[in-house]
């Protein structure tokens, strides 16, 4: 069964308030290898924490290998929800990205603020929300528009 797709990603993350939920898709494709590798359970996104102990490659003038602790999820939800409270929307010190007047002004937002190593992280999202954005439906509560949003 699959559990997540773009459409779903986008799906989620609108209805966890993220003003660019491409961007949010976008994450958990380079994040998630498309949702096939993830850092811990139901984790698409990276998000370390207390959780799952994982090899990641790192950025440091060039990639080296590393553990980090991940966090785990209870679901695909969950996950999405942490990620849009904690980078989309203001936290602590940070400025959400929903602040950002465009998704490539908050794709680099993301990098500047260190939600990545990489380098070309920035360019990396703009590259996937131009090949693979969907619409957002204007009516997010109701079940005809999230239905087409489901995973095939």
């Amino acid at each position: 069964m699959i559990v997540t797709c773009w459409q779903s990603i986008v799906l989620m993350a609108a209805l966890a308030g993220a003003k660019y939920p491409n961007l949010v898709s976008a994450q958990w494709a380079l994040e998630s290898g498309w949702g096939q590798h993830l850092s811990g359970t139901y984790n698409y996104f990276g998000m370390k924490g207390s959780g799952a102990s994982k090899k990641t490659s790192e950025w440091g003038g060039g990639y080296y290998s590393t553990y980090s602790e991940f966090k785990n999820y209870s679901s695909a939800k969950q996950s999405v929800q942490d990620l849009v409270d904690k980078w989309h929307k203001n936290y602590k010190h940070y400025k959400g990205v929903n602040n950002a007047p465009s998704r490539e002004a908050a794709a680099r937002q993301l990098a500047r603020q260190g939600y990545a190593t990489s380098p070309t992280y920035a360019n990396d999202l703009i590259r996937l929300m131009n090949r693979n954005s969907v619409p957002v439906p204007s009516n997010l509560k109701h079940d005809k528009a999230r239905k087409s949003y489901r995973c095939r």
